[in-house]
């Protein structure tokens, strides 16, 4: 009777381990990540780092180039760092290599540089990014500020004008913002997360505005996003060496962010702050947004590739010809103070937009 009981237990419960696994086990829709090389000016300062990028394809060229990335450095967790940093390459399909044309904004004497961003519009490159407790936001009263100017050749830049504000200290609605154009106004997403009393993910915040030469932005509304569980590698419940572990499953919470346009459709590239999963989301509405449940790059899963556990922070990337192009950063093999940049490609087949 007892055997009986534990066949049908069994039964019962293999069906549901398989289940689980299938929905929860490490893996990735694209190829593994190559090192894309990145070189900074003043290299004993920063060293070669890379941790916030962001990438545009500019179709018609801009400055007699195609592609474009601005980006922030953090080696070693230092804020003092995360200065904005432009770069253009010569390359004519995705580019391996970038050329540094100089800093955008370098260390206030208070507070420090984040988040960088880039537009283009109207043979015009605008480059964004936040202030924290600098002198510009001490002056404007504020503890944050979105700010940014454009540029004709990537050289000579206009005026700095300031985008967006936030003044609550336990709040930040300013967290990593995209802009975007769509129905001839301008849109600004970024990540709305609460600190306290409890630090959690409260969705993507949009503000709406009708100019960048004369910024009338206000805050429009919170998108909530739909949670999405997966697997985290420092949440596991650890079986033994040769199985490695049981994976967990965590809600992935929006950390850092980039957005796209391909065919209607607006796409999310993002990580969570525990960094172990890059997820894909997309929007019929722009409002609306489905997550993918299968990562398009997977901690774990790259790891038996690697030889090392990647922690992954910033995605960007762009969508042509059904072709899925994805940049990212993770700490370094060897120098795990060091932000290194990776690249990968694939098809965007019917699987991965369902």
């Amino acid at each position: 009777m007892i055997g009986y009981i534990l066949l049908l237990i069994v039964a019962v419960l293999f069906p549901l381990v398989l289940v689980y696994f299938y929905l929860f086990y490490p893996k990735q829709t694209m190829p593994v990540g190559n090192p894309v090389e990145i070189k900074t000016p003043e290299q004993e300062k920063y060293k070669n780092d890379c941790l916030h990028p962001c990438v545009r394809y500019i179709p018609d060229g801009f400055a007699d180039y195609n592609w474009w990335m601005v980006q922030s450095p953090y080696y070693g967790r230092d804020s003092k760092l995360e200065n904005p940093i432009l770069y253009y390459s010569k390359d004519k399909t995705f580019p391996l290599k970038w050329e540094c044309l100089g800093i955008i904004r370098d260390t206030p004497l208070t507070g420090f540089n984040s988040d960088p961003t880039l537009f283009y519009e109207d043979n015009k490159l605008w480059i964004f990014w936040r202030e924290y407790l600098t002198p510009l936001c001490e002056h404007l009263k504020v503890t944050k500020a979105t700010v940014g100017f454009s540029t004709l050749d990537g050289i000579k830049f206009n005026p700095l004008q300031v985008y967006l504000t936030e003044t609550e200290s336990d709040m930040d609605r300013e967290q990593c913002p995209i802009l975007i154009k769509r129905n001839d106004k301008y849109l600004f997403y970024a990540v709305h997360y609460q600190y306290k009393p409890v630090r959690k993910s409260l969705g993507i915040v949009i503000w709406e505005g009708t100019s960048l030469e004369h910024p009338d932005f206000r805050l429009k509304e919170t998108i909530k996003m739909k949670p999405v569980f997966i697997c985290d590698k420092w949440k596991q419940l650890k079986i033994a060496n040769k199985i490695f572990f049981l994976p967990k499953p965590l809600k992935h919470d929006l950390w850092h962010f980039d957005l796209f346009e391909y065919k209607n459709k607006l796409y999310i590239f993002s990580v969570a702050e525990w960094g172990d999963n890059i997820m894909l989301s997309v929007s019929e509405d722009y409002k609306s947004f489905k997550t993918i449940r299968k990562p398009l790059i997977n901690a774990h899963f790259t790891e038996q590739h690697s030889g090392y556990r990647q922690y992954y922070y910033k995605p960007t990337g762009f969508i042509a010809n059904d072709i899925l192009y994805l940049y990212f950063t993770a700490i370094g093999k060897e120098d795990k103070n060091r932000n290194e940049l990776f690249f990968t490609k694939a098809k965007l087949t019917f699987e991965i937009v369902l």
